[in-house]
């Protein structure tokens, strides 16, 4: 619309006589462009000790720039004035003692308009400009090159605003040309400098982003490059010079000819693509400065923390949802000091809580002895998109009788971040244990409640340390039952031998159950299941490994190394395979060892019950006959529990055993 309006504006007579040369303002945009011109002016940067106050300097530009552009609104728009109050522009009071850089502003004036139209070479001021600010910081040089245009753009409009007895000023008006631009017999002529008026606005919004980013990023080194200083300083004096340019043209001699403002909508729209960049840019460092901020609070009160009250609050956005706790016994919104004097379990998980982790929860829940201490908060993680996503955090929420959030919107997204910092949180659901004061009392006490259920009671990292150092537990009991295996827990009771297998190799386990269908069809007892695709097995299994680990279990302690030894056999070698008597284990081996054993069972069945010899150790022996010992002992650790053991001891041998760290991806299946 600005160019159909500047080309009707100033398109008129051909017998025109012609003004400054506009092909000047033409030339100015690929300069925007060029980097190669754009490192040769940054490269005349020299910055001396005290420099000029830049915030000072820039409240002078802001209020002569702001009233300046005010006063052409008004002379662009007159209907619009005359029929609403004229807003006057803000002034900030100018700081006492500033004294502005007179000379370097006098200097950078002169460029700007007169040399700028006599050199008929832009990038030749440019380097006179760049030269003449050399010793000034990067911001400093923008605000000092629109400073000048300030002075300028409002001293030649200020005249449009005098009162009928000030003839000094009536008679600087007339020389200037102010009455020829504004007079009421040509209306029309006067709206080409309502383009340029808000192209000169848009400059100043674009100096002003960096003078506020330059100020605010001094204290977060870390956001210093959200916005590249150096090019938008360069942009913006670009931007002064064809303003000053076009400006310069518009007044010189009176009527207009077709030429001026020809260039100036082309210009206008890279100066405005430019404008939004950097307006984006100190929104995003804004937001990213907001969130340090907030980071920094909450990771205070996460290490110090007076009363658990406090800490929760900063997991929510409390601001507009006074009572952001819902009940889910009651079915009502309550405030988050109803958990105050409460040992409280913040359950952190995504939407994909299992159902058997909920059924063990709601067991806890509905203990008498939990609810006269206790009580369990769920903070939703929902880090995934998707419009189905409230109809299941509303069924979700719906099978929890505890408090959970009113609404997952209401989670503090910098929270989260600490969170899975903090309490390690990886989308497996975590379950961190408060006391009334705030305290951690157990970073992840999830694998305990799925071992132990209440009997870990009151969930510390001091109870499951005691409870594994309980000689009579079995791991084997304790991991394994009959919605894993049917029939493995009477098999237990009875002693009975069970073999539980699985892996990734097809083959291996298609010739394990080759042998285990005859091994059992000769009569001997087995109870075995195929558990590798089991995801409550690992689940199981995972827990059990990381309950023993957050209990400090000794790396070389037998339990521990027969649970390690089972998830490295999987995770490492492909496949595992598992003989126990009862929950004695018999082997516990890789599954292409099981595999070269059971090959060969008709070469050694007809051990069997020779010198009393039964089915299982039989079966030991022939597997500690062919199957070679490691030349590498090693096993798979997952980082998840917060704790992974520094220094480790070889069981086999007294070396320190070497420490690696792996990146794994199961594609959602073990």
């Amino acid at each position: 619309m600005a160019g159909r309006l500047i080309s009707a504006v100033l398109g008129g007579s051909q017998q025109r006589t012609k003004q400054p040369d506009q092909g000047l303002l033409n030339s100015l945009l690929p300069v925007f462009d060029d980097d190669k011109f754009m490192k040769q002016m940054v490269d005349t940067h020299a910055p001396d000790e005290g420099d000029v106050d830049v915030q000072a300097l820039f409240a002078l530009v802001e209020n002569t720039l702001k009233g300046s552009t005010a006063i052409v609104d008004n002379v662009v728009n007159p209907n619009k004035a005359s029929s609403a109050p004229a807003s006057t522009p803000e002034f900030k009071p100018a700081k006492e003692g500033f004294t502005p850089p007179l000379s370097t502003i006098s200097e950078v004036t002169c460029q700007i308009t007169c040399k700028a139209l006599d050199n008929k070479n832009v990038r030749e001021t440019m380097s006179v400009i760049f030269h003449e600010l050399s010793s000034y910081s990067l911001v400093a040089k923008a605000v000092v090159t629109l400073s000048s245009l300030a002075l300028y753009y409002g001293d030649f409009w200020r005249l449009a605003r005098i009162e009928p007895s000030d003839k000094l000023a009536q008679s600087m008006a007339v020389l200037k040309g102010l009455p020829a631009i504004t007079k009421p017999l040509e209306p029309q002529k006067i709206q080409v400098f309502g383009v340029l008026n808000d192209l000169i606005k848009t400059t100043l919004e674009m100096t002003q982003c960096i003078v506020e980013f330059d100020h605010d990023s001094k204290d977060v080194p870390e956001l210093a490059k959200v916005i590249d200083i150096t090019s938008t300083v360069y942009q913006i004096i670009i931007t002064v010079l064809g303003c000053s340019i076009q400006f310069t043209a518009l007044i010189t001699t009176i009527p207009a000819d077709e030429s001026k403002g020809r260039d100036l909508p082309a210009f206008a729209r890279k100066v405005n693509m430019i404008h939004h960049s950097i307006k984006r840019q100190l929104e995003e460092f804004k937001l990213k400065k907001e969130e340090i901020r907030e980071y920094q609070r909450l990771q205070r009160l996460f290490n110090a923390p007076t009363d658990n009250v406090e800490l929760i609050k900063a997991l929510f956005y409390t601001k507009d949802g006074p009572q952001p706790l819902y009940r889910g016994s009651k079915k009502t919104t309550d405030k988050i000091e109803c958990l105050r004097r409460k040992n409280v379990l913040l359950l952190i998980s995504d939407l994909k809580l299992s159902s058997h982790d909920l059924s063990i929860l709601v067991k806890i829940y509905n203990e008498p002895k939990f609810q006269e201490s206790h009580e369990i908060l769920w903070i939703p993680v929902m880090d995934q998109e998707g419009e189905d996503l409230p109809n299941i955090f509303e069924k979700l929420q719906s099978q929890m009788p505890w408090c959970s959030m009113h609404h997952p919107t209401l989670v503090n997204k910098v929270a989260i971040k600490i969170i899975k910092e903090k309490w390690h949180f990886r989308n497996e659901p975590i379950v961190v244990v408060l006391d009334p004061q705030g305290k951690v009392e157990s970073q992840n006490a999830m694998s305990m409640i799925r071992m132990w259920g209440f009997n870990a009671f009151p969930f510390t990292d001091g109870v499951v340390t005691t409870l594994w150092r309980s000689r009579e537990i079995s791991w084997f009991e304790l991991l394994v039952n009959d919605s894993i295996a049917p029939g493995v827990q009477a098999a237990i009771k009875s002693e009975k031998l069970i073999f539980l297998y699985g892996g990734e190799d097809t083959k291996g386990v298609a010739e394990v159950e080759v042998y285990l269908k005859k091994i059992i069809e000769d009569g001997n007892s087995i109870v075995a299941c195929n558990v590798g695709k089991i995801q409550l097995f690992w689940t199981r299994l995972e827990s059990c490994m990381f309950s023993m680990l957050q209990g400090k279990a000794d790396i070389l302690d037998p339990l521990l190394q027969d649970v390690l030894k089972l998830y490295t056999n999987f995770k490492k070698d492909g496949g595992f395979a598992l003989l126990t008597k009862g929950t004695r284990v018999v082997i516990n081996t890789p599954l292409a060892s099981a595999s070269k054993v059971l090959v060969q069972y008709d070469t050694w069945k007809k051990q069997v019950n020779v010198d009393g010899k039964t089915f299982d150790v039989v079966l030991k022996e022939h597997h500690d006959k062919v199957v070679a010992p490691q030349t590498c002992h090693h096993f798979y650790i997952p980082n998840m529990v917060g704790y992974v053991p520094e220094n480790v001891k070889c069981p086999v041998c007294p070396r320190v055993m070497k420490n690696i760290v792996k990146f794994e991806c199961c594609h959602g299946a073990h």
